[in-house]
């Protein structure tokens, strides 16, 4: 009768052990899940900051590029327009030939 009486301690006790293991184990990934939801909330907050600062820096470097193509077309190159002037000018010129004027 003893010996049932110990085994029974004994199981009542080992069951109060993996009870109190399970309730660890179910913090520990508590606080892993919420660790986890954090990152990703983290990471997708990031990801939308960099992309506005993507879409911010293309618009400028669109607004840059427009300006020069405005200059451009304002103020041509001087062998741009020597060239839209006289074709042969301008090849005699590169040529090393001296151009009537």
């Amino acid at each position: 009768m003893s010996s049932y009486l110990a085994q029974e301690v004994h199981l009542a006790r080992r069951h109060e052990e993996i009870l109190s293991q399970r309730s660890e184990l179910l913090q520990q990934m508590e606080t892993y899940l919420g660790d986890k939801k954090t990152k990703k909330t983290w990471q997708t907050q990031a990801a939308d900051a960099a992309h506005k600062r993507n879409a911010a820096l293309l618009n400028d470097i669109e607004a840059a590029e427009k300006k020069l193509q405005e200059r451009v077309h304002l103020h041509p190159h001087p062998d741009t327009v020597k060239l839209e002037m006289s074709p042969s000018a301008a090849e005699q010129d590169s040529m090393g030939c001296e151009v009537p004027r």
